[in-house]
């Protein structure tokens, strides 16, 4: 009787499924860590957004900043943010000769809303007094 080398189909079936399996593993990873890079590049644009209308609000006049006043800067948003992305600034003063900026900038990624807010102080003596 000869002996015959190879694979039984029983073999080849579970190698086809177990590599399948794995292929679809490794799809749904790369899937996910793409997904997660684009949050984050999201954020990134978000958070510089912020902090170029806060350094633009500490280069104007002090004086030019009203108490309970809100900025609208949607306009000058990145295109690269997805939509609808709102960018707005709440003036307050914690205490004279100092104000508050909170600034938020809005987006929506995949149907889910996001924000990124963030504050500074702006004194009576700064760059432009």
């Amino acid at each position: 009787m000869k002996q015959q080398a190879g694979f039984t189909i029983p073999e080849l079936l579970v190698t086809i499924v177990f590599m399948a399996f794995a292929f679809i593993g490794v799809t749904e990873l790369y899937l996910s860590i793409q997904h997660i890079q684009e949050e984050t590049s999201y954020v990134q644009v978000a958070s510089h957004a912020a902090q170029t209308e806060i350094e633009s609000l500490r280069n104007s006049n002090y004086n030019s900043l009203t108490i309970g006043q809100n900025i609208n800067f949607s306009s000058s948003l990145p295109t690269m943010l997805p939509g609808p992305r709102t960018g707005t600034v709440v003036v307050t003063q914690p205490m004279s000769g100092l104000v508050r900026v909170d600034v938020t900038v809005a987006y929506s990624d995949h149907g889910i809303s996001r924000q990124v807010e963030l504050s500074s102080l702006i004194g009576v003596i700064g760059i432009s007094q």
